[in-house]
């Protein structure tokens, strides 16, 4: 991919090499064969789309996208293949056909699911009663069936029955043979992508090569998921980074600190002159201060060890398609930011993009030692704590937002591939079978459904990708913005267990810390009055529940709409949103 070239602002990013899968890579992965609505979504948005990327947060787009794709093509196979035997089976033996449907609906509710999810023993005796009675029924039928009729029939029909007899047992066995497997050759082949391609330490697996235009896409997704530019399509300027905490910001004042023995409240009523400040410098920084989290000078186990620090760059989608953000000749918009272009918006915090800094904490422990032998391994809590800041000097003030969100684990029943059996045991066959036996009804039902919708969807997705490439044609204004998160989407509502609540609150509370405690040496570094800075930042502190600063005092606090603003004696206010 083309990297960001030294004669311009704005380039497309280039993929860094590929390397073993994160667990949340893993999973997002299982989730297209266990869900083919997140596999349809993921192609809609990311393939069929000249949309903007989201920069990727623990996880790689490039084989959950191949994934995607793949079981696309292999639920369309299974479909037409049941397609072709249901029909065929409903037009040569229709009464035997539903019996069959019947049968299977009421085995799926007494076996276990695809996540092998078990029943109370109660449901169990009932459904099985159902399916015995039925059975018996069917058999018992089709045994004395012909007895009542043996009084109705000449000698001539007898021929005839019995050829029709023997066809449609013929035709049963055959579309049992058929469809049994189809489904098992399915769930068996997932299941094997499950253990050799998605287990831990995985790389993935090898893909064979689609068309050249589905190959570039891919090719700009995986590059374009890795630069420091995000333009947003919908309203959340941080897409991609979880639920947003508790946002809070300081104003001040840049005037310059009075002189020893001067009295502090006489010299806040004349101007003692403007403090110069280079919210640029401030940034580098903050960053050098946070990056020591992480020092190799420390000892491993006290080292932040997954702490890492980004350019971020957001912006608005919906933008003109000459915009320098915007390549009109791919219809996309770039995903990197040159270094000039960076610091002149951090310079600039009125411009159409806003820089924030954004610090990230992918909580996997480090694992424990004592002398030469292990204690216990590493653990990933699956948890992502970010936290995203934004300075602004405007109007002889400096402007500080501190934005901080948690990204919360995959959900759970994404976690098979951790739960499978190994494939030599026994137990491997058996849980297919049963997997595939739980959804038969249910397959074959969807089968034509599913053949149709993704025929359908695969005509629109082509037609809406071509109508965007010729959007700068047709069009002044673009709308490239990105909509949604692949890992976000199938992100749990929250923090699974109190280790991960814990844990995010932990990070958070040591970046806001190291945050404010930087900003303020910067400033009384810089020979700015920091009293107003101290009040504000003792007011966020003692508003969220963490240790006091020293100095200064609280002149009032309102509560209005789930807000907080404190307005202090030093002049400066700060507002919190809970």
């Amino acid at each position: 991919m083309e990297a960001s070239a030294p004669d311009r602002f704005f380039s497309h990013a280039a993929s860094p090499p590929a390397g073993p899968l994160s667990n949340a890579t893993r999973y997002l992965c299982a989730a297209a064969y266990l869900d083919p609505g997140y596999a349809n979504t993921v192609i809609g948005e990311l393939i069929a789309s000249h949309r903007g990327v989201v920069p990727s947060l623990g996880i790689d787009l490039v084989p959950i996208v191949r994934h995607c794709l793949n079981a696309r093509r292999m639920q369309l196979i299974r479909d037409l293949m049941l397609t072709v035997f249901l029909l065929a089976g409903l037009f040569l033996a229709a009464t035997t056909i539903f019996g069959i449907l019947i049968i299977a609906f009421l085995l799926g509710l007494v076996l276990p699911g695809i996540n092998w999810e078990r029943h109370s023993i109660g449901f169990k005796v009932l459904i099985g009663a159902v399916i015995t009675i039925g059975l018996g029924g069917f058999v018992v039928s089709a045994l004395l069936l012909p007895v009542f009729d043996f009084a109705s029939r000449s000698p001539s029909d007898f021929g005839l029955a019995a050829g029709t007899g023997g066809l449609t047992g013929f035709v049963v066995l055959v579309f049992l043979g058929l469809v049994g497997t189809t489904l098992f050759g399915y769930s068996y082949s997932i299941y094997r992508i499950f253990i050799d391609r998605l287990g831990p330490g995985s790389a993935g697996g090898y893909f064979d090569r689609l068309g050249t235009q589905v190959e570039a896409r891919i090719a700009e997704v995986g590059a374009a998921q890795w630069g420091n530019v995000a333009l947003y399509g919908g309203a959340n300027p941080f897409i991609g980074s979880g639920i947003t905490g508790k946002i809070w910001s300081i104003a001040i004042e840049l005037d310059r600190a009075s002189g020893p023995g001067k009295d502090r409240a006489w010299h806040r009523l004349r101007s003692r002159g403007y403090v110069p400040i280079d919210p640029v410098e401030l940034h580098d920084v903050i960053r050098a201060r946070l990056l020591k989290l992480g020092d190799q000078e420390l000892p491993e186990n006290e080292r932040v060890a997954n702490l890492t620090v980004h350019d971020h760059l957001v912006g608005d989608g919906h933008s003109r398609w000459d915009s320098p953000v915007i390549d009109h000749e791919r219809a996309m918009p770039y995903s990197q930011a040159s270094p000039e272009a960076i610091d002149a918006l951090i310079r600039h915090p009125q411009a159409g993009m806003r820089y924030y800094q954004w610090i990230c904490v992918s909580d996997e422990g480090q694992p424990v030692w004592s002398g030469q032998r292990e204690v216990i391994g590493s653990a990933d809590q699956e948890i992502a704590v970010s936290a995203f800041i934004y300075i602004a000097v405007e109007g002889r003030m400096l402007y500080l937002e501190f934005v901080p969100a948690v990204l919360p684990p995959i959900l759970q029943r994404y976690h098979l591939v951790d739960r499978l059996p190994r494939t030599t045991a026994g137990s491997f066959l058996t849980k297919v079978f049963l997997s595939a036996a739980s959804t038969a009804c249910r397959d074959m039902l969807r089968a034509p459904i599913g053949v149709a919708s993704t025929w359908h969807r695969t005509m629109v997705e082509r037609r809406s990708f071509e109508e965007e490439a010729g959007s700068p044609r047709d069009y002044v204004y673009a709308d490239v913005g990105a909509r949604l998160s692949v890992r976000e989407i199938r992100a749990a509502l929250s923090p699974r267990t109190y280790i991960q609540q814990l844990d995010a609150a932990k990070y958070t509370k040591m970046i806001e810390r190291l945050v404010n405690d930087t900003v303020l040496d910067f400033l009384e570094d810089k020979g700015v009055d920091t009293g107003a800075y101290r009040e504000s930042a003792q007011a966020i502190i003692n508003n969220s529940g963490g240790v006091m600063m020293s100095g200064g005092s609280i002149g009032g606090v309102a509560f209005k709409g789930g807000k907080v603003k404190v307005q202090n004696n030093g002049g400066s206010s700060v507002q919190a949103t809970a």
